[in-house]
């Protein structure tokens, strides 16, 4: 079956940064260095944000983050994300110090501190109390800046070979909508409402499809829909109940909705992950499907992202 489809700034919050471009930072890109002396919950409750595991379908976190004491940091100095969280009297305040000199309580970036392509994360407050309560107000500003970041090389890497023009156009034509699509993805099937692309190593593939009517839609609606399409175009797949996600969004200014979770064939033993979007726009429905096949990887959600990003390039040409 798979060979087939492979024919294919707020109160509080100070910012401040270097203008130099980012290219290096050690460490992987979704790794992240916690230093913490003293602040223990608040580093639990970072580590337990950040990490926000998917199953694709191992358990796979979204940064793997790991925490250091001040006496621990000095090998970590460099690497591509780094966030501390300190009062003025904690021992690693110092560290703080001197990348941000004295500052009111807030939260501050830093770029290229140590090496050129990092970012250090400083979260200062007066007392453990007031360091608690501010950390957990902005969790996820932390958690959205280290995302922004990390789909922006992810975003390098899905174009790193370039922007098939010819591509999108002739998809555009043919369809009335379409994307930035990279170099190196081809179709797989293309119906009258329905296209399939794929690209090889690892295996990804992606179908886009459209109903001349606006759909009232949830999520057990969109699961039905997707296994009709993948029974249909998919020679089977099907959604695997089990660890699903379901997040309302929006996307292009109209409500969405997006489904996380593992799909799989049982006639061909393989299944991976996928997330699903959709929404209604301009009295029609579009569905946009992202499906990962690696069984020889660990880390598969980085080429959802990547696949995501793609999706997010997306644009009326009627």
């Amino acid at each position: 079956m798979l060979g087939k489809k492979m024919i294919i700034l707020i109160p509080f919050i100070l910012i401040s940064s270097c203008t130099k471009i980012e290219r290096f930072g050690r460490g992987k890109a979704n790794e992240v260095v916690i230093v913490y002396d003293g602040a223990v919950r608040e580093a639990k409750l970072l580590q337990s944000v950040l990490q926000d595991t998917f199953y694709t379908p191992r358990p796979e976190p979204l940064f793997f983050t790991y925490p250091v004491t001040y006496d621990q940091f000095a090998p970590f100095k460099g690497y591509r994300n780094v966030v501390i969280i300190t009062t003025y009297t904690s021992p690693d305040y110092p560290i703080f110090k001197e990348i941000f000199g004295e500052r009111p309580p807030g939260i501050y970036l830093s770029k290229n501190v140590y090496e050129e392509g990092d970012a250090v994360i400083g979260i200062v407050s007066s007392t453990p109390t007031t360091l608690w309560n501010f950390v957990y107000e902005k969790k996820d500003y932390v958690k959205g800046v280290l995302l922004a970041r990390y789909r922006e090389i992810l975003r390098k890497k899905a174009y790193f070979a370039g922007h098939d023009k010819k591509f999108s156009e002739e998809f555009g034509k043919k369809y009335g909508f379409t994307f930035d699509f990279p170099e190196g993805w081809a179709y797989v099937v293309q119906d009258t409402n329905f296209a399939s692309i794929a690209k090889h190593y690892p295996d990804r593939f992606m179908f886009f499809y459209r109903e001349n009517a606006p759909r009232l839609f949830d999520a057990s609606e969109i699961i039905n829909l997707r296994n009709a399409l993948t029974d249909k175009y998919y020679e089977g797949d099907y959604v695997y109940k089990e660890h699903i996600r379901v997040k309302d969004t929006t996307f292009m200014d109209q409500p969405a909705i997006k489904v996380f979770g593992i799909w799989q064939n049982d006639k061909e033993y393989i299944g991976g992950p996928f997330e699903t979007l959709a929404f209604n726009l301009n009295n029609k429905f579009y569905m946009f499907d992202m499906a990962v096949f690696a069984p020889d990887r660990n880390e598969k959600l980085q080429f959802i992202i990547r696949m995501e990003l793609i999706v997010e390039s997306f644009k009326l040409v009627e």
